[in-house]
């Protein structure tokens, strides 16, 4: 590891990926590019593959209907605790790593990142350390204290108006979050529900700067209690969400250990799952009209106002499963495979030079050299701080190991080469948390994570959100918790409803917004 990186396993001498490797598997893990790759093949005598960087799904402008998701089947709830996941999570996560995780490039009008979930991505961080008051004002009205917003966007400004960003115009401390159309308008439905919290609060409380704060809190709060109580069970094992959130077991970070960096194996691997998520193209209205090319999401162009075409209907991504009605788009499961789109991201300072987003993302872990998911599972269970949690999930850990028997002679090339990684304990992280699920799920669920990149986000997400209510170095986990618990029933009483869903926040604010027009 690097000095500015932080881990939470020790670092432990190992052989990584080797070049013919490391594009093996970033050639094979994208369908699509063209394969080089005899299925009988040794994995040391893997060929390099060439890469080709066109793009591979062409945009139809006369796109009216996208047959191949006209036929998707219905979101239909069971209780089987495998529910595909409504694709507009996979884009809250992005959301997330953009408030905790640093821009590993640069950026205009980039920001020093806080590794608490306080979403100062939106109210940006004056640097006083504390994670609630420390609020940029310049992005808020000044009398009202309400974010200057645009409908359906965030609020832009003349050329020259950030400082050394002559020619940015999004007026937000994260421009992370203008590149992606579905993204900016999250970003943009935070500033709305802060606004709901502004138009709430008594008239009495007249001082802008600390019905700000008030805001912030109840927005952030709202934040926690959605990530806590609808993304996460949504992705990981429910009995690790207990262990989290219920029990409140410890893991990694505890007193001893407190959390103030987001550490590399969360960043750079079990956070990364949602780049397998991606769908090649997305239905942003919820009748089947035109859908747009995962390109054309993310790759808006810089800077400019959102493209009306790309207004979302919020139900065709955040849907409520007990309600069968309109489109209904769900996630690609999480796994080995990666939309071949991804095989061109752009390069922030060459957008012509495409890059290969499963290269990168084994790269990333390469150059700190992250422990392979052999030495982290190793740790777990006879590390004296991970004690409670092996003690725990005994029965999941004892003699674990991948399922890697390829479905398809397509693939036995990938599988027969992450078969070698796993006996030479060389699996890298990333590779490791898209195929866990297979493990810990009898049905094959692959719409949840595994047990250890359940345990590393659980640890990681709720220590950041967690930290955000410390007023006194000797408070438990258990005390904080109690406060975030507390702040969010003072929100809901505030707005005079509870927000407990994606689906219930951007109905809420939908409706709200009707009403104002």
């Amino acid at each position: 590891m690097t000095p500015s990186t932080s881990s939470m396993f020790p670092a432990c001498e190992q052989a990584l990926l080797s070049p013919v490797e490391l594009n093996a598997l970033a050639t094979l893990m994208l369908p699509g590019i063209p394969q080089n790759n005899s299925s009988h093949s040794a994995p040391d005598e893997a060929p390099q593959p060439s890469f080709s960087f066109t793009s591979a799904v062409e945009e139809d402008p006369e796109d009216d209907a996208d047959s191949a998701f006209l036929d998707e089947p219905d979101y239909t709830p069971d209780d089987t605790n495998s529910l595909p996941i409504p694709a507009g999570y996979t884009y809250l996560c992005q959301f997330i790593a953009h408030d905790i995780v640093a821009d590993s490039h640069f950026h205009v009008g980039g920001r020093q990142t806080s590794a608490l979930l306080n979403l100062d991505s939106l109210y940006g961080n004056t640097g006083s350390g504390d994670p609630i008051t420390s609020i940029e004002d310049k992005y808020f009205n000044s009398e009202s204290g309400k974010f200057l917003t645009q409908t359906h966007d965030v609020h832009r400004v003349s050329p020259g108006t950030i400082e050394n960003a002559p020619w940015a115009t999004a007026w937000m401390p994260e421009q992370r979050n203008d590149e992606n159309a579905i993204v900016l308008q999250l970003h943009s439905l935070f500033q709305d529900l802060h606004n709901a919290f502004i138009s709430a609060l008594p008239a009495a409380q007249a001082d802008s700067a600390e019905r700000i704060i008030t805001a912030r809190r109840y927005t952030v709060a709202v934040f926690h209690h959605i990530v806590i109580n609808d993304l996460l069970p949504k992705l990981v094992l429910a009995d690790c969400h207990d262990y989290f959130f219920n029990k409140l077991g410890p893991f990694y970070y505890n007193a001893d250990r407190p959390y103030t960096q987001v550490p590399a194996e969360f960043k750079l691997a079990s956070f990364r799952f949602g780049h397998s998520m991606l769908r090649p193209r997305y239905h942003l209205k919820t009748e089947h009209s035109q859908s747009f090319s995962l390109d054309d999401i993310m790759r808006r162009p810089p800077f400019e106002p959102l493209n009306n075409a790309h207004v979302i209907d919020w139900p065709a991504l955040f849907f409520d499963p007990l309600e069968n009605e309109g489109l209904q788009q769900i996630a690609s499961p999480i796994d080995l495979f990666i939309t071949s789109d991804m095989a061109t991201v752009p390069h922030p300072t060459n957008p012509k030079a495409g890059r290969n987003i499963a290269q990168l993302n084994l790269l990333a872990g390469i150059k700190v050299r992250l422990n392979s998911a052999e030495n982290i599972l190793q740790a777990i269970v006879s590390e004296p701080q991970f004690e409670p949690f092996a003690r725990h999930f005994e029965h999941r850990l004892s003699n674990r190991k991948l399922l890697v028997t390829s479905p398809g002679q397509e693939t036995d090339f990938l599988y027969a080469l992450l078969s070698v990684l796993q006996q030479q304990h060389r699996t890298p992280l990333w590779l490791y948390t898209l195929q866990e699920n297979l493990t810990d799920y009898a049905d094959n669920n692959q719409y949840k994570l595994g047990l250890v990149a359940s345990a590393i986000n659980c640890d990681v997400l709720s220590s950041a959100m967690y930290e955000c209510y410390r007023s006194d170095q000797q408070q438990s986990r258990a005390q904080l918790a109690d406060k975030l618990t507390t702040t969010i029933h003072q929100a809901f009483e505030c707005l005079g409803t509870p927000l407990h869903t994606m689906a219930d926040i951007t109905t809420f604010l939908t409706t709200r917004s009707q009403c104002d027009e």
